[in-house]
């Protein structure tokens, strides 16, 4: 079973996925640190029910916890329980104003739900930004109409991980918000025959020709590394990306969202 629907005590009586009752029971009474790696592999694999219960255990057994107190918000929000996860950080940031985690993941779920402004302030909390917090302010000022700077971030971010496949393809997607469509092709068509990164450059560049206009080759390359009902669900939407506005294209690029109100619109010419 994949947890209870709210938050189990430090006894737990389920067990999540392979981890049985008796591990996780015996984990939290003497490392519950050790749970928490555990629930990270969770939330890694997607599990995020299985995460927030093993996080919620390792914060019962010791509940001065920061990362689990973090994890738990993390998995709240992949759960759709946002307003839960931003009250919890809120109440440790109030608590602890200087943790890094914290910000960035308080940040993240802003961006995530839409809030890109409020995500954007949030950072400014942190005076030396990694190469991942970077990338995540670089997209957030795409989205918030300061893109010629969150391209910079993002060149920033590849300059200080010049191999890391994420930041490469977001390097890639963010050429192309400014419309420098060569440099965004050149740059994922050098990590096309990375045998550990070809496929996630060949999605890249089919975003990137959706978003040129060329949406035939666009679904060419998708073709060739994703199953026939996931290139159908994509091909109205390499007809439609073009047509974005600006921060419409960096939303669903970078977040993988479209609002409401950007469907409303197409479906309303559709019908025109």
């Amino acid at each position: 079973m994949s947890g209870c629907s709210g938050p189990p005590g430090q006894q737990a009586s389920e067990d999540v996925g392979p981890v049985s009752s008796y591990a996780r029971n015996s984990m939290a009474a003497e490392n519950p640190s050790g749970l928490i790696r555990i629930a990270e592999g969770f939330e890694r694999s997607g599990d995020f029910a299985g995460a927030r219960a093993l996080y919620a255990q390792a914060l019962a057994a010791l509940p001065g916890l920061q990362q689990a107190r973090i994890g738990l918000a993390r998995a709240n929000a992949k759960l759709g329980l946002s307003d839960s996860a931003i009250a919890d950080l809120t109440l440790l940031l109030a608590e602890d104003p200087g943790n890094r985690t914290a910000i960035v993941t308080l940040s993240q779920i802003h961006a995530t739900d839409g809030r890109y402004q409020t995500a954007l302030t949030q950072l400014k909390a942190i005076d030396e930004l990694t190469a991942m917090e970077l990338v995540l302010r670089g997209k957030l000022r795409h989205l918030t109409g300061a893109s010629q700077s969150g391209h910079a971030d993002i060149m920033s971010a590849l300059d200080l991980m010049p191999n890391q496949s994420g930041i490469i393809t977001d390097a890639g997607l963010s050429f192309a918000l400014i419309e420098d469509y060569a440099g965004s092709i050149a740059l994922l068509r050098r990590s096309l025959d990375r045998p550990t990164f070809g496929s996630r450059a060949q999605q890249g560049l089919a975003l990137v020709y959706a978003l040129s206009g060329q949406r035939q080759l666009a679904l060419r390359l998708a073709r060739d590394i994703l199953p026939p009902e996931e290139l159908q669900r994509l091909e109205p939407y390499f007809r439609y990306l073009p047509r974005f506005s600006k921060q419409e294209q960096a939303a669903a690029l970078f977040f993988d969202r479209i609002p409401n109100e950007t469907i409303a619109r197409f479906l309303q010419n559709a019908t025109n």
